[in-house]
C-alpha cells in the first residue's frame, strides 16, 4: 500500500507499554541521527543502541525513513503550530504575538535535535513528505506575519517589511541548531527568555510596564536603572 505524506500514527490499538517502546527507539535514533547524519545511521546501530533484536524495531517502523520521517514531523508540528490561536481569542495581537513567539522558540530548544533533521536529510525525504513540511512552514510564516501586521496597525510594533523581518526571525530559530549546545553556559529556560526577548526588539515589542506593588512607602528607596 502506498504511504500517506505524513507518518503514520501509533496504532489505536497499542497499549501504554507499547507507546512507551515506540518512544524508545525514537529516542534512541533521534541521538544517533544527530550525532551520526542520517546516511551514517543504520537500523543495526539503532537496535545496538537498544540493546534489542531487529524484529522489535521493525515491529514499529518500517525502515529508518520512517522513523526520521516520525521524528521530523513531530518537532515540525510542536514548532510550527505555535502562531495558532482560538477563533475566539481576542487579545490583541501583539500579546498573542508575544506567546506566540516564546512557545515557538519553546518548542524549537526542546525538539532542537529533531528539528535539525528536517534541514540535514532533506534530500532522502519523499517529495510528498517535505511538500507536508512546506505547508506547514507556509502557514506558520502566513499566520506570524498576519499577527505582525495587525500589531503594527494598533501601534504596538515597529518594524520595516514584513517578510525580511519574519525570515530572519526564522532564521535565528530555525537554524538553531547550528549553534545550540545543552551543555552550554545558559539552561533551557534561559534561552528560551533570551532569544525570545531578540525576537520582541526584531518587531519593536516592548513589554508591558510593570504596576507598582501595593506596599507600603520606603523612606529610603534605592535607585534603579531606567
Amino acid at each position: 500500500a502506498a504511504r500517506t505524506s505524513a507518518p503514520a500514527a501509533p496504532r489505536p490499538s497499542e497499549t501504554q507499554a507499547c507507546l512507551d517502546k515506540r518512544e524508545r527507539i525514537l529516542a534512541a535514533a533521534e541521538d544517533l541521527f544527530y550525532r551520526n547524519g542520517f546516511a551514517g545511521t543504520t537500523m543495526d546501530m539503532i537496535c545496538a543502541e537498544l540493546g534489542v533484536t531487529k524484529p522489535f524495531v521493525y515491529y514499529y517502523f518500517h525502515d529508518k525513513h520512517e522513523i526520521v520521517e516520525t521524528l521530523a514531523w513531530r518537532a515540525s508540528v510542536a514548532c510550527l503550530s505555535t502562531m495558532k490561536f482560538p477563533a475566539g481569542d481576542a487579545r490583541p495581537a501583539h500579546l498573542k504575538l508575544a506567546e506566540g513567539l516564546q512557545r515557538w522558540v519553546a518548542a524549537c530548544v526542546t525538539h532542537f535535535r529533531a528539528s535539525a533533521l528536517a534541514f540535514r536529510v532533506t534530500a532522502s525525504l519523499r517529495p510528498e513528505f517535505r511538500d507536508e513540511l512546506r505547508r506547514l512552514a507556509n502557514d506558520f510564516y502566513a499566520d506570524l506575519g498576519a499577527l505582525m501586521e495587525e500589531g503594527r496597525r494598533q501601534g504596538k510594533l515597529s518594524f520595516e517589511d514584513t517578510t525580511v523581518t519574519a525570515m530572519a526571525m526564522g532564521g535565528a530559530v530555525g537554524f538553531m541548531y547550528t549553534w545550540y549546545r545543552p551543555e552550554g553556559r545558559l539552561t533551557p529556560e534561559q534561552l528560551v527568555a533570551r532569544l525570545t526577548a531578540t525576537l520582541c526588539k526584531l518587531i519593536g515589542l516592548r513589554p508591558s510596564p510593570a504596576r507598582p506593588a501595593a506596599t507600603r512607602k520606603n523612606p529610603h528607596p534605592r535607585r534603579t536603572l531606567e
